[in-house]
């Protein structure tokens, strides 16, 4: 086994090395500009202190389709991406809305001047945002579609002063209609991240 290993792992290096000589030995003859040393933008630190293992707790609110409400818990592990240009999050959680698995990417976009993230996950795909931070607040809103209806939704979260606690709730409005809140989520610190 270790000699099949070593022997693919050669043919793979003399695959790249017969390819770089085919482009030039390697040399990059492009006119981009070549990021040598850049460094996050001093935006991001509003968002490191979100990094780390949360609890989630998300309380459905009683409803039409749902007359009782209901019950999901997960957990959220948001950690920096590479570089510290981003944070990145891996969620899942289980209970009344089924099994869910996400992921998002969040980042300070300084050409929009905001902060921009994608969230993807098995149930709805993928949807882009931005996001207004206030200090420990922040507030997204996007429009979307949901069984043939148009959907404004707000979500609003506030974390607490110590870093611990998130308080999450969000708020659709249907073809227009008045806004309400559909889900308030509490997310609890099981462990901090290194920044």
């Amino acid at each position: 086994m270790k000699t099949s290993t070593t022997l693919i792992g050669l043919l793979v290096m003399s695959a790249c090395s017969a390819a770089m000589a085919s482009h030039g030995g390697g040399t990059d003859t492009s006119t981009a500009p070549v990021a040598t040393s850049a460094t996050a933008p001093s935006q991001m630190s509003l968002l490191y202190p979100r990094i780390g293992t949360w609890q989630v707790v998300i309380r459905t609110v009683p409803s039409k389709s749902l007359p009782k409400g209901g019950l999901d818990k997960g957990v959220a592990t948001i950690k920096q991406g590479p570089g510290g240009f981003s944070i990145v999050q891996d969620f899942w959680s289980r209970g009344t809305g089924g099994y869910t698995v996400g992921q998002s990417y969040t980042w300070w976009d300084a050409n929009a001047k905001a902060y921009k993230s994608v969230w993807c996950d098995n149930m709805q795909g993928c949807v882009e945002f931005t996001t207004a931070v206030d200090g420990n607040s922040w507030t997204v809103e996007m429009d979307g579609e949901a069984n043939g209806e148009k959907v404004h939704t707000v979500i609003r979260a506030t974390m607490s002063k110590d870093h611990n606690a998130i308080h999450e709730e969000v708020a659709n409005s249907y073809n227009g209609g008045p806004a309400r809140t559909e889900t308030v989520s509490e997310y609890r610190r099981v462990t901090s991240g290194a920044t």
